[in-house]
């Protein structure tokens, strides 16, 4: 299987790329390097620096390596600056996340794995553990961001267009 990960050079990301690519799978990482390392990406796999929010180098990339599947690492984290900055936020973690799907679709990609967020999207809630169930109420645009990004991928997927699977991670570490 042929699979992109985008924020291939982060924490997580880098092992998701290690880890397919010791599965057998062949990897391309997309990463614009404003958070990761090149030196996190695994040597067996193959590397394009983009920014997500330039659509054309997206498609230009995906189009290139015609994946089967992309699992999306790529995201602006630190929730301080998505308060600061809400809309440079939107545009990583909305538009980033509209211009990967876009390119998944465009070469027929089967499957897009999406990493969300646990905690930033509950918000407060009135009890713990928070679950699948639990209200969505973000304090940060953030959360909302990522919960926008989960709601595209779901209503790709119903529309049959493609199968997405979203993982709402509570801290990594």
């Amino acid at each position: 299987m042929r699979v992109v990960v985008t924020g291939g050079a982060g924490f997580v990301g880098s092992h998701v790329a290690d880890a397919l690519s010791a599965g057998g799978h062949e990897v391309l990482v997309l990463d614009d390097l404003s958070a990761g390392d090149r030196a996190n990406v695994p040597t067996e796999v193959r590397f394009a620096q983009v920014d997500l929010c330039d659509r054309a180098a997206v498609l230009e990339a995906v189009e290139a390596f015609r994946p089967d599947a992309v699992n999306h690492q790529a995201a602006q984290t630190n929730l301080r600056f998505s308060v600061e900055h809400p809309v440079a936020d939107a545009r990583a973690n909305v538009l980033g996340t509209l211009h990967i799907l876009e390119a998944a679709l465009a070469v027929g990609a089967r499957q897009v794995l999406y990493a969300s967020t646990g905690g930033a999207i509950y918000g407060e809630p009135s009890r713990l553990p928070a679950d699948e169930g639990t209200p969505v109420r973000p304090l940060a645009p953030y959360g909302f961001h990522k919960f926008l990004g989960e709601e595209i991928l779901r209503l790709a997927g119903s529309h049959n267009r493609i199968w997405t699977c979203t993982l709402r991670y509570g801290n990594v570490y």
